[in-house]
């Protein structure tokens, strides 16, 4: 039984409304802290996981990982790598809306 494959869609006859709140920042730099970014990840996507599975088990499962991997993740031991970044974030509508609100709370 193989697994559901990941189809992006693309139409570029609809843009997207440009937002102009960042529209004078230069760089992400300017806005995070990459090294708080990076010390904090682990934190930020124990959260995540937390409110959206129930358990490693389920988030190892939806990410096709280990049990371990997904572990580690759960106590905010590791955090995940970009390609899992990616699948979250194109597959869970809720996602954004999460690390959005985890930024306004750190801000």
């Amino acid at each position: 039984m193989s697994r559901p494959r990941l189809t992006l869609v693309v139409n570029n006859e609809n843009p997207c409304p440009q937002n102009t709140a960042g529209a004078g920042q230069r760089s992400w730099s300017n806005q995070f802290d990459p090294y708080e970014l990076k010390a904090s990840a682990p934190d930020l996507w124990s959260a995540y996981f937390r409110a959206r599975f129930h358990s490693p088990r389920e988030v190892a499962l939806y990410c096709d990982v280990s049990f371990q991997t997904a572990l580690n993740w759960w106590g905010a031991v590791t955090s995940p790598a970009s390609h899992i970044a990616l699948l979250v974030i194109l597959t869970d509508p809720d996602a954004p809306a999460f690390f959005e609100q985890a930024r306004e709370r750190a801000a």
